[in-house]
């Protein structure tokens, strides 16, 4: 009988340990769940303002206004505070399909490097590309391309 009721204390024991272990994991399940959601609404509301953010920018090239400039560096103080970088690049840095996107092919400098930025581009600080920055990459233009601009300059081409 003691040999019987120390196996019990033992099976009890060992269901204890298992229902905290799965608790244990359904509470660490519970708290990833909820911060991807948190995440994936954070990152829609981000894209979503992305676009306003560029239209406050090419305001503020034609307004030059201290308080706007101010209201601006906020906006971007607050994407910084939630995990938004713009992501850097330059005139002449290699174009990267991974975080560029093509926007025109221009001739007169070296095939495959960036000639211009046309809109900035954004990711979050793991690395994940909220956009990609659009821009002009040097290289050869498509011959029938050359030809529809020579149409449209002339007004040939309708």
């Amino acid at each position: 009988m003691a040999r019987e009721v120390k196996k019990g204390k033992r099976d009890l024991e060992l269901q204890l340990a298992r229902a905290l272990a799965d608790y244990d994991n359904l509470v660490k399940r519970a708290s990833k769940e909820r911060e991807e959601v948190v995440l994936r609404a954070t990152k829609g509301f981000v894209e979503d303002l992305l676009p306003v953010v560029d239209s406050l920018e090419r305001a503020q090239e034609h307004l030059k206004d201290k308080g706007f400039e101010m209201a601006l560096s906020s906006l971007g103080q607050v994407l910084r505070n939630h995990g938004v970088e713009e992501i850097a690049v330059s005139t002449g840095n290699k174009f990267d399909a991974g975080i560029h996107e093509a926007g025109a092919v221009v001739n007169g400098g070296k095939d495959g490097t960036i000639a211009g930025v046309l809109a900035k581009g954004y990711r979050w600080k793991d690395g994940t590309v909220l956009r990609p920055v659009k821009v002009q990459v040097y290289g050869e233009k498509p011959e029938k391309e050359d030809e529809i601009e020579r149409e449209l300059e002339r007004g040939d081409y309708a």
